[in-house]
């Protein structure tokens, strides 16, 4: 731990507007079907990597269906696709009226992100302009906000949105951009996200527990500028491996975290893929903190959301009366690598 303040860096970017939406639909139980085995052995497979008897799913497009159950394995995409219009909106929003004039008339990038890479197959799209916006980009958003100086889509599974962060922060430090917006959204799919935690490497799970697994769509743009003293700073610090063995992985992320802890830190958040071993692993590693550092795993807290779960920690920031400060993200991504991420709001 550090004796002096942890002082924003040079090449920190802006977090200037933010919106992250999720369905207005509850939750629904996960239920394998009688006649598709592979089904139910990714479920189960899923549930002990996970260390949860039962999967709950939130997600667009299930809407007034008379069979939730069955309509979260098919939902409607073009309720997601709306819903990314809708949080563009709000996060332009924030900027006020003179802001967004200003944002529409400068250099301006975009980057789309999400999970799964090319999914109109799995959405059902009869529609090659909407197939464009799904599997592309958005094209909405493109052309409403003057997007023309850089666009890309950013396809990483869980490193997704911390490799558009990065590549956000290249563009604006280099000048490439005024502006970077990032948009994208976590559709759980509940054959994929089962086979993608039940494809984990081996782990130490030991018993399931009796809570639910919650995997939650989420909707997400992101406004970014160099703009000092505007909104939460942020600057990606490092990415780094850890050791297979858990003890030393802990031992490992804790002191990563002490060196960045300074007299000005407040938080410590850490999001992962849901799994009962790497739960435990963040458990440890939070034991042997300052007592005055809050810290939380807010993928349990607030359920997983793939690619989104590292903007869990902007919206806590955003809707909890916390001292300002600094606060450190923690990102594991599923593929032994580590993101630490540093906030000062």
């Amino acid at each position: 731990m550090n004796s002096r303040e942890r002082i924003i860096p040079a090449e920190a970017i802006n977090l200037i507007g933010f919106s992250l939406l999720e369905p207005s639909d509850g939750m629904q139980l996960f239920s394998p079907t009688w006649f598709n085995v592979w089904e139910a052995s990714l479920h189960q497979k899923a549930g002990k990597k996970a260390g949860r008897k039962a999967w709950m799913f939130k997600r667009f497009g299930v809407g007034d269906s008379l069979l939730p159950a069955q309509a979260i394995r098919k939902a409607n995409y073009r309720d997601w696709l709306n819903s990314m219009s809708d949080a563009c909106e709000q996060a332009i929003a924030q900027l006020g009226k003179k802001g967004a004039f200003r944002l529409r008339n400068e250099k301006n990038a975009l980057l789309y992100v999400d999970s799964w890479g090319e999914t109109s197959f799995f959405e059902g799209v009869n529609s090659w302009r909407d197939a464009l916006s799904v599997d592309i980009l958005p094209k909405n958003i493109v052309r409403d906000y003057g997007i023309k100086d850089f666009t890309g889509k950013v396809r990483g599974e869980r490193n997704a949105l911390m490799s558009a962060l990065q590549t956000a922060q290249d563009c604006l430090n280099s000048g490439l951009a005024d502006n970077v917006i990032i948009c994208g959204g976590f559709r759980s799919f509940p054959v994929l996200a089962l086979s993608e935690i039940a494809d984990l490497a081996k782990q130490r799970g030991g018993q399931q527990d009796n809570h639910c697994q919650f995997s939650i769509e989420r909707i997400g743009c992101l406004i970014l500028k160099k703009a000092p003293g505007q909104g939460i700073a942020l600057n990606i610090s490092e990415y780094f491996p850890l050791p297979v063995n858990a003890r030393e992985a802990a031992q490992k992320l804790n002191a990563r975290w002490q060196e960045y802890i300074g007299t000005n830190t407040r938080q410590i958040f850490s999001v992962s893929p849901p799994s009962k071993a790497w739960r435990q692993l963040q458990t440890q590693a939070f034991e042997t903190l300052p007592s005055q550092i809050e810290h939380a795993i807010l993928s349990e807290d607030y359920g997983d959301s793939g690619c989104l779960n590292p903007a869990l920690a902007w919206q806590h920031l955003l809707s909890h009366d916390s001292q300002p400060g600094h606060s450190l993200l923690n990102v594991l991504d599923g593929k032994g690598g580590v993101w630490l991420l540093e906030n000062w709001s």
